[in-house]
């Protein structure tokens, strides 16, 4: 697996993705061979992203920090900890 690998936003597996051509708005996209299905690292529409917090709650659990899991997942650090503090129930 290469370092900039995304996890898949379905299956949260990383082993299996695979570079799949460019999005309509210019960004790559990529194609998970365990589920099957394509996705992009970036959305413009945020409704797109799907199962963020279950991946956070995942990488968490296997002690990865909250900088750790943003490098992984391609995902602003802002947004990692927004997440963990709705899955730890503490409110912004």
């Amino acid at each position: 697996m290469k370092k900039d690998t995304p996890i898949c936003h379905y299956c949260g597996r990383a082993d299996r993705i695979k570079r799949h051509g460019i999005g309509r708005t210019g960004r790559q996209r990529y194609y998970c061979a365990e589920c099957k299905k394509t996705f992009q690292t970036y959305y413009i529409y945020k409704g797109k992203e799907q199962n963020i917090a279950h991946q956070i709650e995942r990488l968490l659990a296997e002690n990865y920090t909250p900088e750790r899991i943003s490098n992984e997942m391609h995902v602003r650090l802002a947004t990692i900890e927004a997440h963990i503090r709705q899955l730890e129930g503490v409110n912004p």
